[in-house]
């Protein structure tokens, strides 16, 4: 039995009709109201595509789409061939021949039943003078907390946006918390944009319909575009997200695809396709996490007090800002104490992540029940081997670190001049940089790079 998925443009936004079911996605007026109306029906089309994908995985069945395909659907496509294979780090029975097959096959069965020439425009009269100012995608995690503070230090106007999902309570609670202290330091309001189309998403067992995510917020942003004229669209995604390994079949697979430079250059059509000429781009895309970390902390100290970086979704994280129990939580904890920042000041209590209990967490010992794609695919063990050694170094206490210093001391000093000169390095793939920023931001990096080699420097001569 096939799944009906019909679409209607509603006043403020787009309505999703699946059986007896309707789940709206709603803009602020003024917002929907400087949206082009001849972009309407293209845009209400991919936003129906887009967030209902996944169910023929989920339901095992084909789509029946009462609209018109979308013109961005071979865009998404591409991305989603590339991103579904991340699926095998969550669960090491699966192989990503399968996941492909399957995914391939439901799509080749699924029908479009709309008028595909009317999703046609000319953009002729469609201008859109861009200003200089940026929309931030913005989650108080480190890079998007860093690219601000560059951004105001660049004086260029940050545009902050956070995409509200239907299934992240205890995140969405602390964020607005922190919205609000953080509007009180700063005067710069975070815009919150729920999305009820996340409840279209599985959030048990494989988890279809997260693996795009990313994709979905730069394409739901698009009126946002139109309405702030924004000249950059920018994201948090930094080196390691152009991180690959073989699988055991043999496959190519980045469990961040989406976030990886060669996603970002196909991401660069979604504005083009609705006539508007925005960056897409990252201003931390050539450093590494824990050197995102020593700039954010060190340079924009004032701004790096509000970090969040918890998956937010165990239920410790209903009172407390880090749940203390996820991979996020032991990865930025090493990080800081590697650094000599003290996790206080992120609101980091109570929490021992350095004992034998919270082993699980960290790559480093045991990548196999690590909770993030990226962690269990083992591509972040160097950089936390380098973070606990200069924890080590930093004469810091645990139980893991003891653990450490019996089983990993001696490659992590054998190898310690290639992980500083990798993980605090600055890449020249920054060509998706703006221009009129580059120079500006690499000169800042190169700053806090002489800045931070003199603070290892120190502690490993001590």
């Amino acid at each position: 039995m096939s799944i009906h998925i019909y679409r209607k443009i509603i006043k403020n936004g787009v309505e999703i009709k699946i059986k007896n079911k309707k789940i709206q996605l709603v803009y602020p007026t003024p917002i929907w109201e400087k949206f082009p109306r001849t972009l309407h029906k293209i845009f209400a089309d991919t936003t129906a595509y887009l967030f209902t994908w996944q169910l023929p995985l989920i339901n095992k069945d084909t789509l029946v789409c009462h609209f018109s395909n979308s013109l961005l659907e071979n865009l998404f496509f591409k991305i989603l061939i590339y991103s579904i294979p991340m699926n095998i780090f969550d669960d090491n029975q699966l192989k990503t021949s399968e996941l492909i097959k399957d995914f391939l096959n439901l799509n080749f069965l699924s029908q479009f039943k709309g008028n595909f020439f009317s999703s046609f425009t000319s953009g002729k009269k469609i201008k859109a003078k861009l200003k200089e100012r940026a929309i931030l995608l913005f989650s108080f995690g480190k890079e998007s907390l860093l690219t601000y503070g560059l951004l105001k230090e660049m004086k260029i106007e940050p545009i902050l946006i956070f995409i509200k999902e239907p299934l992240s309570q205890f995140e969405n609670l602390h964020k607005k918390k922190l919205a609000k202290d953080f509007f009180n330091d700063f005067k710069d309001k975070v815009c919150f944009f729920p999305i009820d189309l996340g409840l279209l998403r599985q959030n048990t067992g494989m988890y279809w319909g997260w693996e795009i995510i990313l994709s979905q917020y730069i394409f739901l942003l698009v009126p946002y575009l139109f309405y702030y004229q924004c000249k950059y669209l920018f994201l948090g995604n930094e080196q390691s997200c152009n991180f690959y390994l073989p699988d055991k079949e043999g496959f190519f697979i980045n469990p961040v695809f989406e976030q990886s430079l060669k996603a970002m250059e196909i991401l660069q059509n979604i504005p083009k396709q609705f006539f508007i000429k925005t960056l897409i781009s990252s201003l931390v895309l050539p450093i590494h996490e824990i050197f995102i970390t020593y700039i954010l902390h060190y340079r924009y100290s004032n701004i790096g007090k509000y970090q969040m970086s918890c998956f937010s979704e165990e239920e410790t994280a209903k009172r407390n800002r880090w749940c203390g129990q996820c991979e996020k939580c032991a990865r930025i904890y090493i990080f800081l104490k590697a650094l000599n920042i003290n996790p206080k000041k992120v609101n980091f209590v109570k929490k021992n992540m350095l004992s034998l209990k919270k082993e699980k967490l960290y790559v480093l010992f045991n990548r196999n029940s690590v909770d993030s794609a990226y962690g269990s695919s083992g591509l972040g063990r160097d950089e936390q081997l380098l973070a606990f050694y200069l924890a080590y170094k930093n004469k810091v206490k645990g139980q893991l670190i003891d653990k450490f210093a019996r089983l990993y001391l001696k490659e992590a000093k054998k190898k310690k001049h290639k992980l500083i000169k990798t993980y605090f390095n600055i890449f020249n793939n920054h060509y998706l940089l703006p221009f009129f920023l580059k120079k500006k931001i690499i000169k800042i990096f190169i700053e806090e790079k002489e800045n931070v080699l003199q603070y290892i420097k120190k502690i490993l001569s001590s």
